[in-house]
């Protein structure tokens, strides 16, 4: 992020995610919703403080964080479907460039992210996508893998202005997608990351990061979009 860019959206106070924008006071005022404002029904601080499983690597206990978020209503066969997949996940969780931001993570990085996310077409699993994969992936690294839905989809590929477009199928596979997704996204974060940051100190406890902020927001934007 310049030093130009950072002082450009703190003068403006707008943030950006995907096609979409939204004034900075706007966005606190969802963000203090999100973490307060609907007790007992708002996935924080549940998801965000579930225990799981100690370490870097993914246990079983990560695997019921998922439906924190409310992402299936099938929740044994996503359990199992993400069970199998344990092994060839932290297999790929163990490549060093899976670590940092990513606001500042390498095209390295980037590759090793859309790498890991590949499982889920190298070893399909019923009820097992990238929606529900990212919320498992997202508290392992909660800097820098993000999470993904309908809602964020809409923001950055279905939305006017949207930058990474679907296109129709079979002239883009789904690993490029990722990558173009993933760069996007770590373009609106980098370039705002004071704002990020800011609304990330709003939680009162559990902390959240920057990038946990941008999917709040990402999501309200989403759900909001008529």
């Amino acid at each position: 992020m310049s030093p130009a860019t950072d002082s450009l959206n703190r003068m403006t106070r707008l943030l950006r995610v995907g096609g979409r924008t939204i004034d900075f006071e706007q966005a606190k005022e969802w963000a203090n919703t999100y973490f307060v404002g609907r007790p007992g029904t708002s996935a924080y601080p549940a998801y965000d403080e579930y225990p799981g499983s100690p370490g870097e690597s993914i246990g079983k206990q990560d695997l019921l964080a998922v439906v924190l978020l409310n992402v299936s209503n099938k929740p044994l066969p996503v359990y199992y479907g993400l069970e199998s997949l344990i092994p060839f996940l932290n297999e790929r969780l163990d490549d060093p460039a899976i670590h940092g931001d990513l606001a500042s993570a390498s095209t390295e990085t980037i590759n090793a992210i859309v790498h890991l996310l590949n499982v889920i077409e190298e070893r399909p699993t019923d009820h097992v996508q990238l929606t529900t994969l990212s919320k498992v992936l997202h508290r392992k690294r909660s800097a820098l893998i993000p999470l993904f839905d309908d809602n964020i989809a809409y923001c950055y590929s279905k939305c006017d202005g949207a930058p990474v477009p679907y296109v129709k199928k079979g002239t883009r596979n789904r690993a490029e997608y990722r990558r173009l997704w993933l760069e996007a996204l770590q373009r609106d974060l980098a370039g705002q990351f004071s704002l990020w940051e800011e609304l990330a100190a709003t939680a009162p406890g559990p902390s959240v990061t920057p990038l946990r902020a941008l999917d709040i927001i990402g999501w309200e934007l989403g759900n909001r979009r008529n």
